[in-house]
């Protein structure tokens, strides 16, 4: 009797994006949302950020980043596994105000280990995740593809609505597509960064920050 077949795929290399959906703004919080879009960076009439690039230090916010800074550590302890000797703490934090008209172009996020969007309102375009150019598969060489997956695509759409959280490593290529509808569309973004310590002191390569 032949033995049976069992076969398993490892999602190798893979660049986790966690989503989440579980806080809901509250009042108080809409008001300094909308507050804030009295005073926001004209990016060339392509998108408007708020001029404050640290929203999570408002008072106002204390409760929405302390529930993001949760799932945060989640993600990076739980999903990622990496050692509490290092954190991850917030750096910039910041709105976004996308009327009809306007997009967010393919960017990364430097100097940041995790970035994230809380999406607030509007009618809420899938984000574009895109690989890098050489980062396909089998290099440059890119097959017809019969069904697109997460293994095999050049950009991926993931669907996001208010209320939703993403995390996801910055270095990874995304963009928001044009805003169609009549509605502005608001979200909420941030970076992070590491404190503690990193590197192993044996291997010569610690660093404490």
């Amino acid at each position: 009797m032949s033995e049976e077949i069992q076969r398993q795929v490892l999602p190798l290399f893979s660049r986790p994006i966690f989503i989440i959906k579980g806080y809901n703004l509250n009042e108080e919080e809409i008001a300094a949302v909308q507050k804030e879009r009295n005073s926001v960076n004209d990016n060339a009439g392509k998108n408007y950020t708020s001029q404050d690039s640290y929203i999570f230090n408002k008072p106002e916010f204390k409760n929405l980043a302390t529930w993001i800074k949760k799932e945060l550590d989640i993600y990076f302890y739980d999903c990622l596994q990496f050692h509490k000797s290092t954190q991850l703490r917030f750096s910039q934090s910041w709105l976004n105000y996308n009327p009809k008209g306007t997009f967010h172009h393919v960017h990364t996020h430097p100097n940041s280990i995790v970035s994230g969007v809380y999406f607030i309102k509007g009618d809420q375009q899938p984000i574009l995740f895109e690989r890098f150019e050489n980062d396909h598969l089998f290099g440059n060489i890119i097959p017809e593809v019969d069904k697109y997956n997460y293994y095999n695509c050049g950009s991926w759409k993931v669907t996001n609505k208010p209320g939703y959280l993403l995390l996801f490593p910055s270095s990874v290529k995304h963009g928001v597509v044009m805003n169609e509808a009549t509605e502005e569309r608001i979200s909420l973004s941030f970076n992070t960064f590491v404190t503690g310590t990193i590197g192993k002191n044996r291997g010569l390569t610690e660093l404490k920050i």
